[in-house]
């Protein structure tokens, strides 16, 4: 057995690996249904979705009506990198507006 398989996975890691492997593109889905497919609380899922805004990308998480919704736009959900090179031309554009 590797070392990725021995290492237990934390309630992230889960949600991660169920937006990546079970989730169709672009088919957005409620908590509830993520609570009964995960076997994890309504909040602990709330939770999680809402410290994974803004740290990661390819996913969507917003209330409609009274339901949470998910979904993910790509196949694979990824953390969001800091040194990139987009960030740094948005640095740059943000800098030119402020000299104007």
């Amino acid at each position: 057995m590797s070392e990725k398989e021995s290492t237990p996975k934390t309630g992230l890691d889960r949600v991660i690996e169920f937006f990546n492997e079970d989730l169709e593109i672009n088919h957005p889905i409620a908590i509830s249904e993520v609570v009964e497919r995960t076997n994890f609380s309504w909040s602990f899922i709330k939770k999680t979705l809402k410290s994974m805004v803004g740290n990661y990308e390819g996913f969507h998480f917003e209330k409609s009506g009274g339901t949470w919704l998910i979904w993910k736009d790509r196949d694979h959900i990824i953390k969001k990198l800091d040194d990139t090179c987009s960030r740094f031309l948005k640095e740059e554009e943000k800098n030119e507006e402020e000299e104007c």
